[in-house]
């Protein structure tokens, strides 16, 4: 059973920013169409966070805007149907369809570093006379690994 509402509720929330100031934000809900400009109420048929301030503020009660879908009832009856195990491979239809092979070198690695798909090119060679510099500091003659600064 569904109620009728002849009217459209806006919803503004003050969204906090980092620089500590508040953002308005509104959202307007028409609860006689199952409509919110998120959309979330339309796709999921569920109430979403602007219709649950909408009916607490107007004291109705959320349960009458979930969608028959998710009753508990329709649930049941979706399972309803007994599905029977055929026991004997006799019984089995036979496979027509191709079959596919996996690719031995295809798989992917049970551990270890995972193997890059990117293809080289000159671009990613890097400079062979080029010193080594520290990222700490960026001085030449150490690396990051044996930085006598960073300890």
């Amino acid at each position: 059973m569904r109620s009728e509402f002849k009217q459209a509720f806006s919803w503004i929330d003050r969204i906090p920013l980092e620089n500590g100031q508040k953002h308005m934000m509104g959202e307007r809900v028409r609860l006689n169409d199952w409509w919110c400009d998120c959309g979330h109420f339309q796709a999921l048929r569920l109430p979403y966070r602007h219709v649950i301030v909408v009916c607490s503020s107007c004291h109705l009660q959320m349960t009458i805007f979930i969608d028959s879908v998710y009753n508990l009832h329709t649930i049941r009856k979706a399972y309803q149907v007994e599905f029977w195990l055929v026991r004997n491979e006799d019984y089995w239809s036979t496979y027509t369809e191709p079959n596919f092979i996996p690719e031995p070198h295809m798989r992917r690695k049970n551990s270890g570093r995972p193997i890059t798909t990117h293809l080289h090119n000159e671009m990613d060679q890097s400079i062979q006379n080029k010193t080594k510099k520290c990222s700490y500091f960026h001085n030449e003659g150490h690396n990051r690994g044996n930085c006598l600064f960073r300890q």
